[in-house]
Parts: structure tokens; sequence; C-alpha cells
């Protein structure tokens, strides 16, 4: 196996999978003697991530899309030397998202690709090795979701159909034209277990 550090983001829309599959296929490295770092982002419990979350659940105030956008990216950018450290010494980092989900989320708030990708180039943005999208409908999104929280419990993405459509579209497109880094892409509508399967034969070929 190269001991060559890798970073894996696995992406997707709300109810894909990305924290039970991030978490299995950490779980699988680690049998496996490979050193893993698990990153989540938004990333709460942190200043950033709790100022993220706060906003995502909380119709007391409302940043637009230059802020949203900001702080997202603030979010990634201060584990900049950090990951950086993690691949030198050989570590495989799995992420539950990472700034392609900033991209296709800001996309629809109207903040456009070139200035994001330009804002990426600016601080030297880390890219992934590989982004493993996990494919769901906007249906199956919004179905496991309300089967996991009720309605009164999601965000304000999750609860939008019609954001979900976007998400959905905005997804799709990214993926196919590897926008940022290479994707690949994999069916999450199916059982757990075979989107497993999925990700090891992925992650095997990588790593």
């Amino acid at each position: 196996m190269n001991q060559k550090g890798k970073f894996i983001v696995i992406e997707g829309i709300e109810g894909c999978g990305k924290g039970t599959q991030t978490k299995f296929l950490s779980d699988f490295l680690n049998k496996r003697g490979v050193d893993v770092v698990t990153k989540k982002y938004p990333e709460y419990g942190f200043p950033i991530g709790d100022l993220i979350n706060n906003w995502l659940y909380s119709k007391e105030y409302d940043f637009n899309p230059e802020t949203q956008a900001l702080l997202y990216f603030a979010d990634f950018i201060k584990d900049k030397e950090a990951l950086e450290n993690y691949l030198k010494s050989g570590k495989i980092v799995l992420s539950d998202r990472y700034f392609t989900a900033t991209i296709v989320y800001q996309k629809i708030k109207g903040i456009s690709l070139e200035k994001m990708l330009q804002l990426a180039k600016l601080f030297d943005l880390k890219k992934p090795d590989l982004t493993i999208y996990i494919r769901i409908s906007p249906e199956t999104s919004f179905k496991r979701k309300m089967k996991q929280k009720g309605i009164e419990d999601m965000d304000r993405h999750e609860k939008d159909k019609t954001f979900l459509n976007s998400l959905y579209e905005n997804y799709e497109k990214m993926s196919k034209e590897n926008i940022f880094c290479n994707w690949v892409t994999i069916d999450g509508e199916r059982s757990i277990q075979e989107v497993s399967n999925d990700l090891i034969k992925i992650v095997n070929q990588l790593i």
C-alpha cells in the first residue's frame, strides 16, 4: 500500500449517508492498520461551525450570501496547515463535506463558481485527491430526513424542497465536470452495505 497521504471527501445532498459512510470507511481502514483522520464540515463545537449551526436553525438573524460563503470557507481554511501536515505524515484524511459542498450550495445563493474558485486559489486551499459523490434523489433526501428528524427539527435547507432540487442539479453538474478536483459518483439509493462496498473498491484503488 502506498504510504503517501490522501485526502478523500464524501459529498452529496442531505440524507445520502455521508456521515455513516465516512465512519464505516474510517473503521475499515483503521482495521487494516491505516492511519486515518476524519473531519466533518461544518465543524460544530468550534466557533465558526457553531455560528453556522445557529444560522442554519435560527430565524432570529440572517447572513447575506457573501457572508455565508465566507463563513463556510473560513471553516475549511482554519484547518489548512493541519491538513497539509496530516498528508505529509502519510495519513488518510476523510472529510464529510468540504469546499466542494460550499461551491454547490452558494451557487444557489447567487455566488458564482468563478468567484469561489478564485477564493480557493487566493488562499491556496488544499484540493482533495478524490471527492466521492453519493447520489440520491431530492425525494429520497426529504423522506430520509423526515424519518430521521421530523419537519420541526430539520434545518432551513433540509426542509426546502425547491432548494434540494437545485442542490441535486448542482451536484450532478459538479461531479460530471470534475469541478475543483476529481469526482466519482456512486448510487446512494441502495443499501448501506452496497454503498460501503463501492466505497471500499474506490478507496483501495486510490491508496
